[in-house]
């Protein structure tokens, strides 16, 4: 019979049936017959249709698949090659179809590895004709780096595997990529996240560890010292607050790069974390090295800033702690570099300190306050005492001054020159200044309806409670709770305060208020004069200081009798500490000091002692 061919036939109901019709020509004698022969091929039919719609369909998945494609016969001929292959791989599918594909990757490691086919160059190009073997096929995925014909380098994750037929043999092979140069960027946008401060650029805390680690490792295999220099901005918190935080971190990015230039290429400078920075000196030879290092940031730091139009001073306290001299861990040495940049700042700012173990013990002793003040107010231990004012001509009470007092539990009382200074570095200053503010306003007022009114409360404040965002708001919400009469409350500020512009615009502010300023310990300070022009103020308190020796005839008399007579021209009060006998109250007295406190009169009393205090100072006369 001869050939089939493939035709349609329709049914009676109209539909079309695929036939295969074979004609086979049987000659008998003279006779010719022509036998045709008919088959039912719509199985046959169906099945090769469902086999070109596959083949569509696996074309189709291939040219659309958003991740490279790559087929190849068993010689490793390529039979397809996506769209996606051709962008990330950089070869065109034209120019490979039935070639060998010498595709060679490298691995991170270094080593080269086929991808089809091993080729004797590492570059893209014609096969040399040596069939190789793959190197996986398996379908394991495995991170390489492409390495495209001109030189661009991708990274990629590949996965081959074999393709068998029904029967198990092997006949091609297939392979998968996935283009990793968009997570690549990703993860190192990260790292750099992870390691650097976004704001200067400078390497963070988590690098400055590593790093100082890597200090330390080196000088302990070659000998030297690392340095460690910790420095903080000197009144930073007035450049964010006058103008503003975007100015504040345009000063940090400006103070970064003055830092950088003060280093070595081996050197790093990090940020910690607000307005400080820590310098690693590696491989330093000498001590002395560190605080050249040191003295030479102060002098960069000091030099104005230009920043937008406006012209900002700043300056740096910085610590300084060396390896392995002061401390051999990297905590300690940063531990320690703090502790001394401290010491600097108490010492007058803008400028450098070497670390010292009396400075650690001095810190631990700070700690050990700080905690216990931090029970204390806890468990209510503090409390007000008030040490009587009197008019040195008639002996009559004219008001109080509020005195803080921590007697223990152990009914033993802590000085207040002990743990002020404390609670002045600590910050723990506001809150109790605002508790003795408030405590002191509830008493006064208590004592008024107990039959003792019209007492002036004066009152300490610190710097730091005047910097305060809402210290207004405070004194004059405890003035509206106590319906007490603002100019009955004297604030007592001490004159070197008065150089803070912040303290400044906060002494203004309580004027306006109605209450009553006065400058404490008058005549200690460098600024004296200026500030009692400057200011609107109602009294001066001369210092204790000055007072010891008013009866004697004294240089201190001369200091006082100016005093007064300064006061009295300007219509100011003034007040005397200290007074301790009746000598020194009548040298007073005789200068023209309006009043004096001190042990002559009472001592600093609970409030529940007060009056009689009061009543016992007058009665005396």
């Amino acid at each position: 019979m001869g050939a089939g061919r493939e035709l349609f036939g329709v049914r009676k109901d109209g539909s079309r049936l695929p036939i295969e019709v074979g004609l086979d020509v049987l000659r008998s004698g003279s006779d010719v017959m022509v036998l045709a022969s008919i088959f039912d091929a719509s199985e046959r039919h169906a099945a090769r249709q469902r086999a070109d719609e596959a083949s569509a369909l696996a074309q189709s998945i291939i040219d659309s698949a958003a991740f490279p494609i790559i087929a190849t016969d068993i010689d490793g001929r390529v039979l397809e090659f996506s769209p996606s292959a051709e962008r990330v791989l950089r070869l065109r599918k034209a120019d490979l179809l039935g070639q060998r594909l010498p595709i060679v990757v490298r691995e991170q490691a270094g080593s080269a590895v086929p991808l089809i086919e091993l080729d004797d160059s590492a570059e893209p190009g014609p096969a040399r004709g040596r069939r190789g073997a793959m190197p996986f096929g398996n379908g394991e995925m495995r991170e390489y780096v492409w390495r495209c014909a001109d030189g661009t380098r991708v990274p990629i994750h590949l996965a081959v595997s074999g393709l068998r037929n029904r029967s198990g043999t092997l006949f091609g092979y297939i392979a998968i990529l996935y283009d990793l140069s968009e997570r690549k960027r990703y993860e190192e946008h990260m790292r750099i996240i992870a390691e650097q401060d976004a704001l200067t650029g400078l390497p963070n805390r988590l690098v400055l560890h590593e790093r100082l680690a890597a200090a330390i490792g080196a000088v302990e295999r070659e000998g030297g010292q690392v340095g460690v220099l910790l420095i903080d901005l000197d009144n930073f918190k007035r450049v964010n607050d006058s103008l503003g935080h975007y100015m504040g971190d345009k000063l940090l990015g400006l103070v970064a790069a003055r830092l950088r230039s003060c280093i070595r290429v081996n050197d790093m400078v990090a940020r910690m974390g607000g307005d400080e920075f820590v310098v690693v000196l590696a491989g330093i030879r000498r001590p002395i090295i560190a605080q050249l290092v040191a003295r030479k940031i102060v002098r960069e730091l000091c030099r104005p800033l230009e920043l937008d139009g406006h012209t900002v001073e700043i300056s740096p306290s910085i610590g300084i702690c060396l390896y392995p001299t002061d401390a051999v861990t990297v905590d300690d040495l940063i531990k320690n570099a703090d502790t001394a940049m401290y010491a600097a700042k108490e010492a007058g700012r803008g400028r450098f300190m070497p670390f010292s173990h009396e400075m650690a013990d001095a810190a631990s002793e700070r700690w050990r306050i700080e905690h216990a003040m931090r029970l204390a107010m806890g468990r209510n231990e503090f409390c007000v005492a008030y040490q009587p004012q009197v008019d040195l001509r008639s002996a009559r009470v004219t008001g109080v001054e509020a005195l803080l007092r921590w007697p223990g539990v152990d009914g033993a009382t802590t000085s207040p020159a002990h743990f002020i200074p404390v609670a002045e570095q600590t910050g723990l200053i506001a809150p109790i200044g605002e508790w003795v503010l408030r405590t002191a306003c509830r008493e006064i007022s208590q004592l008024d309806a107990d039959g003792v009114p019209g007492l002036r409360l004066s009152i300490n404040l610190s710097p730091r409670q005047l910097r305060e965002s809402n210290m207004i708001e405070i004194v004059s919400d405890t003035l509206a709770d106590n319906n007490f009469d603002p100019e009955r409350l004297e604030l007592e500020i001490t004159e070197s305060a008065f150089v803070d512009d912040d303290v400044a615009h906060a002494i203004m502010q309580l004027h306006e208020l109605g209450v009553r300023v006065a400058i404490d310990d008058f005549g200690t300070g460098y600024s004296s004069l200026s500030q009692v022009t400057r200011f609107p103020l109602d009294r001066l308190k001369i210092d204790r200081v000055f007072v010891q020796d008013v009866a004697a005839g004294m240089r201190h008399a001369a200091v006082t009798a100016a005093i007064i007579a300064m006061g009295r021209h300007m219509g100011i009060d003034v007040v005397a500490e200290g007074i301790e006998t009746e000598a020194q109250a009548r040298a007073l007295r005789e200068q023209g000091c309006q009043e004096g406190q001190g042990f002559l009169y009472s001592q600093a009393v609970p409030i529940g002692e007060l009056a009689e205090a009061i009543h016992r100072i007058e009665s005396r006369g």
